[in-house]
């Protein structure tokens, strides 16, 4: 095969793999971008690797392969090319705080989007890189309750934003943003944000995202204590999306998690109960500070039955698992729990 040929098959080999990421189809792109990513290899195209690589750990996170996802992002990191350049930097870091927050190692996943953030905003190449990065980190210390800093990080978000209005992240970001406001109590300010990212996401565009989008609102409506009929809407809105799209064990397990707070907080604990008992016993499928939050409702649904006994077991387990990520308030809420229940005469 001449050179121009074995081009030739390398380009349409990239154009299967990103049509079948912008189907959806993550398994089938993951298998082409490591045909690809060979072919490069035989070529001496160390580029064309490095990129059908990226996009084999993209595909890999899709599919809630955290772990998989981030082995390679780190051997992408410790490419010659990767150290060279701080763009390239900015997006292995940035992939792997995703990967790491879904593992619920969130500590280094802070880490890691600072360190995105840090190299993106010195390449110069592309504001999408930091918005990205910022967005990264933004939701790293979002879920590690580190609060106040991720809002001064959506401070620079919201400034960042109409540099580039037509952006695919503009939607995302304004998610994000929204979600830390509801996490503040910041309740009008989320309604806002989350406005501002439906008019900037769309379920003709990608209905998965938009399923993960009102999942991500109902949550955080929830976590705020808003269970009216707009936050059941966006579970609907998410349930229905999801049962159209598929979507991974995960993003299913999720969701079911957020329909299952929902119940635990519309005092429907018969009902929260045995949609919890059912994550539980799948909960592996699940980053660790998901799982904790699923024993958490499980132990309120339970204690609010008279299960006291079970219901001191699933918060201790809440507890551990909160403290395992690196949620300290979330722990201590746990605790909090844990005494009340203690201090209470049998």
């Amino acid at each position: 095969m001449s050179d121009e040929e074995a081009a030739g098959q390398r380009l349409m080999l990239e154009l299967r793999a990103r049509d079948a990421w912008n189907q959806r189809d993550y398994e089938g792109a993951q298998r082409l971008a490591e045909e690809l990513a060979a072919a490069a290899l035989q070529a001496h195209d160390e580029l064309g690797w490095w990129h059908a690589t990226f996009l084999v750990s993209e595909c890999l996170r899709k599919q809630g392969k955290m772990q998989e996802s981030l082995v390679t992002a780190e051997m992408l990191g410790k490419h010659p090319l990767t150290e060279g350049s701080k763009a390239l930097r900015a997006k292995v870091s940035t992939l792997a705080s995703l990967a790491l927050q879904g593992t619920g190692n969130l500590a280094l996943a802070v880490a890691a989007a600072r360190q995105g953030v840090e190299d993106a905003m010195g390449s110069n190449e592309d504001v999408n890189l930091e918005i990205d990065a910022r967005h990264a980190l933004v939701a790293a210390l979002a879920d590690s309750d580190q609060l106040e800093a991720a809002w001064q990080e959506c401070l620079v978000l919201v400034d960042l934003l109409p540099l580039q209005p037509a952006s695919k992240y503009v939607g995302q970001s304004y998610w994000t943003i929204g979600n830390v406001a509801f996490l503040l109590g910041r309740v009008a300010e989320g309604v806002e944000y989350h406005q501002l990212a439906a008019e900037n996401l769309s379920p003709t565009n990608d209905l998965d995202l938009w399923a993960r989008f009102n999942r991500a609102s109902a949550s955080l409506r929830l976590a705020a204590g808003a269970v009216g009929p707009e936050t059941l809407e966006c579970i609907e809105r998410a349930e229905l999306a999801s049962s159209i799209v598929g979507g991974t064990q995960r993003d299913r397990m999720e969701l079911k998690l957020t329909r299952a707070e929902w119940l635990v907080l519309t005092g429907q604990f018969d009902a929260a109960v045995d949609q919890l008992t059912d994550i539980i016993q799948r909960k592996h499928l699940l980053a660790s500070h998901m799982a904790a939050q699923a024993h958490l409702l499980l132990g309120q649904a339970l204690s609010a039955r008279g299960s006291r006994t079970e219901a001191l077991g699933n918060f201790r387990v809440s507890e551990g698992l909160f403290l395992q990520s690196g949620a300290k308030d979330r722990a201590s809420a746990a605790h909090a729990l844990i005494r009340g229940i203690q201090e209470v005469p049998s």
